[in-house]
């Protein structure tokens, strides 16, 4: 069965991004991804899993009839009901964003760029909006939101769920074991931790990992 992708596009950053529902780019393993050029590359579901779609940077900018880009038409077929198209090629859905939205941005990004500037209920609002318009970065925000409002265990499904589509983030861990911490959880915080702290040394963001492994394992000696 093919792929339906669901489309975010972002003009303010020149990206598209077309994925199968349910999935993001953010903490995608690298080795999950194949580049067809600089600005385009596709998504396997694992190293050698099927494809799941594709994402384009300064996507406004390409010319897909160049060389380069040849892979775009010949590459695998993707389902987008966006588009009211199927079976298409990554080259196909481009001209299709193109020709339907231009340089508008699709709605998941009108809720993620209000969110942002919100705090407590009224960001909560915004964040459940963008993961209703079927944006699956927002279980992330929605996560450490509805923790900061002390909603420690609808917090935890949601960053727990992230972890599972974002495993290479390191703060996606770091937010989960402090989720896994409020609710009592204490060894499953200690794995998120340290994952997290294993992301760090290998290059990821640093995160406020290592300080709360510390403070756990004061409090348990105490």
């Amino acid at each position: 069965m093919r792929p339906k992708l669901f489309i975010n596009h972002i003009p303010n950053y020149d990206w598209l991004i077309a994925l199968e529902y349910g999935l993001t780019d953010d903490g995608a393993p690298s080795e999950n991804w194949e580049a067809i050029s600089n600005e385009v590359g596709l998504m396997r579901e694992g190293p050698d899993g099927r494809y799941v779609g594709f994402k384009a940077v300064d996507f406004s900018e390409l010319d897909l009839d160049s060389p380069e880009l040849a892979a775009v038409w010949s590459g695998p077929k993707f389902d987008v009901p966006l588009l009211g198209l199927g079976d298409v090629s990554a080259g196909e859905v481009m001209v299709g964003v193109r020709a339907l939205l231009g340089d508008r941005p699709t709605t998941n990004r009108f809720y993620f760029q209000a969110a942002i500037h919100e705090e407590g209920e009224e960001a909560l609002d915004l964040w459940l909006s963008c993961l209703a318009a079927g944006d699956s970065m927002a279980h992330f925000a929605l996560g450490y939101t509805l923790y900061d409002l002390g909603r420690f265990h609808e917090a935890y499904r949601h960053l727990r769920h992230y972890t599972e589509i974002s495993p290479s983030g390191a703060w996606t861990w770091c937010w989960y074991g402090k989720a896994c911490e409020a609710i009592g959880e204490t060894a499953e915080a200690r794995t998120a931790y340290e994952r997290a702290i294993e992301i760090e040394d290998d290059g990821g963001e640093e995160t406020d990992a290592p300080e709360l492994l510390e403070q756990m394992d004061d409090a348990q000696a105490a």
